[in-house]
């Protein structure tokens, strides 16, 4: 969990470091494998605290403490970081030997087979421009609306709310749209935070190349799209794109790269399928 304004894995581990340890050891039982780390990123010290305190007798798990960086949290990232290795470019962590869950997924695994209880609940963090942000236990289905009025309601005029962080959410354009297993924020951006400047031309600065954590050349898969060349998003390895956001707020000239990589990414797809 690296974006900004989201806590719900943070407190997870927090509160319930226990529920995390025996979610993680019946993962290790189910996979079949022998060790079992939970990664944290060093500016959170109580949760690596109550992670060690709560994994101690657990046999072959262990903490690991990571530089805090963006995008940090993401699968390649996090495998990278803690193993070593390096999945394979159109490959799955399994591939690398790794699997990788969320704590939430270790928590919620937890409560099932502790209590019997299937998930019907999780954690969602609601922030940004509302009256009090916070970290709330919600039903699967409960109304984004319903979340923010809980809150407080809007902190003045909202521009655009997201489902998850600023950087890898996406927008919602209804706020009776319900929560989901996946929905791990609700974020209320003010009208001058949603509002996206304008783009200008690409200045072949190289500044996305420099912050792609992929390691990709995001100008010319930008570009490719912008020129309809669909030939070319293989090439230039469109599939390998974690759409962490990092080109685009990188970019001087504004450019809506990551939007653009998104879509040169499904048309990729589409093409596959057929």
């Amino acid at each position: 969990e690296c974006e900004p304004y989201l806590t719900v894995d943070y407190r997870l581990m927090f509160e319930r470091p226990e529920q995390v340890a025996d979610g993680l050891k019946a993962l290790m039982k189910a996979v079949d494998v022998k060790r079992g780390v939970v990664g944290i990123e060093d500016n959170k010290p109580e949760a690596i605290a109550r992670m060690e305190k709560a994994l101690k007798g657990i046999s072959g798990t262990s903490v690991c403490v990571m530089p805090t960086k963006y995008p940090q949290g993401a699968e390649k990232q996090l495998i990278q970081s803690v193993t070593g290795r390096e999945v394979p470019s159109g490959k799955l962590p399994a591939h690398a030997g790794v699997l990788v869950f969320n704590v939430g997924t270790a928590g919620a695994l937890s409560k099932m087979l502790r209590d019997g209880l299937p998930l019907v609940k999780r954690m969602v963090t609601v922030s940004g421009a509302v009256e009090n942000p916070s970290n709330l236990l919600l039903r699967i289905g409960t109304a984004f609306q319903d979340a923010i009025q809980f809150c407080g309601g809007y902190k003045g005029m909202p521009g655009k709310v997201l489902s998850g962080g600023p950087m890898m959410g996406f927008p919602v354009y209804d706020t009776n749209a319900a929560i989901t297993k996946g929905t791990s924020g609700i974020l209320v951006l003010t009208e001058k935070e949603a509002t996206l400047p304008e783009s200008g031309p690409c200045i072949r600065c190289g500044r996305c190349a420099e912050a792609c954590p992929i390691c990709l050349e995001p100008m010319k898969l930008c570009s490719a799209y912008e020129f309809d060349r669909p030939d070319l998003y293989e090439l230039y390895s469109a599939q390998d794109c974690i759409e962490c956001g990092c080109c685009t707020y990188s970019c001087p000239a504004n450019r809506h790269i990551t939007h653009s990589i998104k879509l040169a990414k499904r048309i990729l797809a589409a093409a596959k399928k057929k």
